[in-house]
């Protein structure tokens, strides 16, 4: 059986991590597999060719507004001859989807993996693409409950399945006097870093130092933000990098501070290395993430309530903090492996 998985970009992000851990143990999968993207390539697309996938990038404008991608999709779709298309993030289950039904693809499953944020019209939209799938693969319950209840999917074509995640590589961190806060992941708004350099300012950061892992469009304005705040000393900018674990080994806490989050990868990659988490109350997070237990919750929209619990953080013992790291490993370390994933996936692809 040959799965064709298509989605918008093939570069970093949540989607991009998940084909890089379903692809990491290949004895897992019975399958033959290639990707796609509609818009542009980079580091996922690189993993998987050095891991001897085909992988085909269109270079396209992958607006949803952008109808010829159909077309192009569409001829992707009859040159590869796949038994499956599993479409993944909005522009490549709206295109996606449509060129799959008219190639005469028999299966096809759509993959919702955030909570979409869309007008009645456009949920109307998705509700006539989604009825052109078999399934809706929903990244957490949180997902799945949220598309039935905007009415984009009648709740039996929704199917949960966590993603997987695999163990980061753990790296041995440089001593240092300060609290390293870090935060992994892209850097657009809907991520809400502004939030969270806004509250280090409202703390005792004298021996805080904040690193942020990731790139995006909010790069320079945060940039701006850190300058204006006099935060210059404690916000470190890395980038984009292949090697996450190389920070979240050095980190005293994780935080992710998003104003929506359909799973939360980067927070489950940091329990993994028994790093304590601060994160919002949104999305899928709280299906893995319990308040005062293996990890602590707030409300994104709350800056003042960031603030105090990081304040509340910096003044717990290393002890204390190093527990609730060790809670939080034992509560995902089984899972969301990538056998349970495969399994799961799998089985959906031969009994769809």
């Amino acid at each position: 059986m040959k799965i064709l998985r298509l989605t918008t970009l093939l570069d970093f992000g949540g989607q991009e991590k998940q084909y890089i851990s379903f692809t990491e143990k290949p004895e897992l999968l019975k399958f033959e597999y290639e990707f796609a993207a509609i818009g542009y390539g980079g580091n996922a697309e690189r993993v998987l060719n050095e891991r001897g996938y085909k992988v085909h990038v269109l270079n396209r404008k992958f607006s949803i507004k952008n109808l010829s991608n159909i077309w192009a999709v569409y001829k992707l779709i009859k040159k590869v001859q796949p038994d499956v298309v599993h479409t993944a993030a909005a522009e490549a289950n709206f295109h996606g989807i449509i060129a799959a039904k008219l190639a005469g693809v028999k299966h096809i499953i759509g993959e919702e993996i955030g909570i979409p944020n869309h007008s009645s019209k456009a949920r109307k939209v998705f509700a006539w693409v989604y009825k052109w799938a078999g399934k809706v693969i929903c990244v957490s319950q949180s997902v799945r409950d949220h598309l039935v209840k905007i009415g984009e999917i009648p709740k039996e074509k929704g199917m949960v399945i966590y993603n997987p995640v695999a163990m980061p590589k753990k790296y041995t961190p440089n001593p240092s006097d300060k609290f390293q806060i870090v935060y992994v992941g892209r850097l657009e708004k809907v991520k809400n870093v502004k939030s969270l350099i806004g509250a280090l300012s409202e703390i005792d950061h004298e021996n805080v130092e904040l690193t942020l892992v990731g790139d995006g469009r909010e790069r320079e304005n945060l940039e701006n933000l850190a300058k204006e705040m006099k935060l210059s000393d404690h916000v470190v900018f890395e980038g984009f990098q292949p090697e996450p674990g190389k920070y979240l080994s050095a980190a005293d806490l994780y935080v992710l501070p998003s104003y929506s989050e359909g799973f939360g990868i980067a927070a489950v990659e940091a329990m993994l290395l028994g790093i304590p988490v601060l994160c919002s109350n949104v999305g899928g997070i709280p299906e893995f993430v319990k308040d005062g237990e293996n990890g602590w919750l707030f409300d994104p929209k709350d800056q003042k309530e960031l603030a105090s619990k990081m304040r509340m953080l910096l003044s717990l013992k290393k002890e204390e903090l190093k527990e609730v790291g060790m809670q939080g490993f034992n509560s995902v370390s089984n899972v969301f492996t990538e056998k349970k994933y495969v399994k799961s996936l799998e089985n959906l692809y031969e009994n769809s």
